[in-house]
């Protein structure tokens, strides 16, 4: 008789038992990710990822979040109230009191902080003073592309800001200098308040930078930015370029800013490319936080990332709101003076406004003639210091 052979049931044991582990461990896996997926993180990320979500329940995170953010600075809960959406898109609005020894930078960017650890973003935000003396500080934020908060910081005028309602004052910040160096010494010597925007490494700046801070001119760095079709659209010299790496970016702002110092703020030349990248602006804008700069963007482009990543990052962000650009190129100054009495009937009393000129023959004309102190009914003409916030010290 022939030995009885053994039956190989082991590897088919073995093969039973790995399948039952891979089963209870995906169902295990499973279970954890429909939980999560539940959660208020899972339902941040789906809305960040795929633009879906209950609005209604997107907003009760958000909520929490910002008011994390409000508490991160000693902002009472009873200091908010919910007011009707004002037409911004979003589903809620507060008004958040802010007592007036507050700062609106710090609640602004404990605000961000708070926001962006849950998940969400700040889409917009924007400063300006109360005509008795105070400021206000409007946030909208959300998740994904949804905007579910409109938040309206309100901060009381401290007793040093106190006053009569004063004039309107209108900052004048003159630009296109860097192209004729002896044009420019002519418009730097114009008996009007203003203040110059000047690039740097141009065969011209160090002499520029020296006269006008010579005539007590406010300096603004034009700052070269990589725009969209770079090198056959350029800035000039010194562009800061989006292929490089983020230290070289801070060592070149650096060494710009010192060519130009002293300087009130620093803003784009161009950069309709380096200004929709998030590694360069935030380089950039470290080197403005540690100067404590404003950045003023000219022109932005739809895909810019600047006014959201200043908020996050500290740093004051404004935008012109005038800019005379062609008005300055024709040949009379008629569209020079259009603009400028729709800008004055439309600044209130105590109100503020940056208005960037464009530095031509007819511009030049313009500012000496009717600007003169006798003919500005109403307005006050300041330095651009006086209207632009600045961070506090850290």
């Amino acid at each position: 008789m022939s030995p009885k052979r053994r039956k190989k049931s082991a590897p088919a044991d073995a093969r039973l038992l790995f399948i039952l582990f891979a089963g209870a461990l995906l169902l295990f896996l499973g279970g954890e990710l429909v939980r999560y997926l539940r959660s208020d993180s899972g339902a941040i990320l789906i809305a960040r990822s795929l633009g879906l979500g209950d609005r209604s329940r997107l907003t009760q995170i958000l909520s929490r979040d910002v008011r994390r953010g409000l508490a991160a600075v000693n902002v009472p809960r009873d200091s908010v109230r919910e007011e009707p959406p004002r037409g911004s898109g979003t589903s809620v609005h507060w008004r958040i009191g802010i007592a007036p020894e507050a700062s609106l930078i710090q609640a602004n960017r404990a605000i961000s902080v708070a926001v962006a650890q849950g998940g969400g973003r700040v889409f917009s935000g924007r400063e300006r003073p109360t005509p008795h003396g105070g400021s206000e500080l409007t946030l909208v934020v959300g998740v994904g592309r949804d905007r579910t908060h409109e938040l309206l910081l309100a901060r009381a005028a401290r007793p040093e800001e106190k006053s009569e309602a004063h004039a309107a004052r209108i900052a004048i910040v003159l630009y296109g200098l860097g192209d004729d160096e002896a044009t420019a010494k002519q418009a730097l010597a114009i008996p009007r308040p203003f203040a110059v925007v000047l690039p740097p490494d141009t065969r011209s700046s160090e002499a520029l930078f020296h006269e006008a801070h010579a005539r007590g001119r406010e300096v603004v760095l034009h700052l070269p930015l990589e725009p969209i079709n770079y090198p056959q659209v350029s800035p000039g010299p010194g562009a800061i370029l989006v292929t490089m790496k983020p230290a070289r970016i801070a060592s070149e702002v650096r060494r710009e800013i010192a060519q130009a110092r002293p300087v009130v703020a620093v803003a784009n030349l161009m950069g309709s490319l380096a200004t929709q990248d998030m590694t360069v602006m935030t380089a950039v804008y470290e080197e403005l936080r540690r100067e404590r700069l404003p950045f003023i963007h000219l022109t932005p482009v739809a895909g810019a990332v600047c006014r959201p990543l200043a908020s996050q990052l500290g740093v004051v962000y404004a935008e012109p709101d005038l800019v005379l650009d062609g008005e300055a190129r024709a040949e009379k100054p008629a569209g020079l003076d259009r603009a400028w009495r729709h800008l004055v009937e439309n600044t209130p009393p105590g109100g503020t406004r940056v208005v960037w000129l464009r530095a031509t023959a007819t511009s030049r004309g313009w500012l000496e003639k009717s600007l003169d102190p006798k003919r500005l009914d109403g307005v006050d003409l300041v330095p651009l210091s006086a209207v632009l916030k600045r961070p506090p010290e850290l």
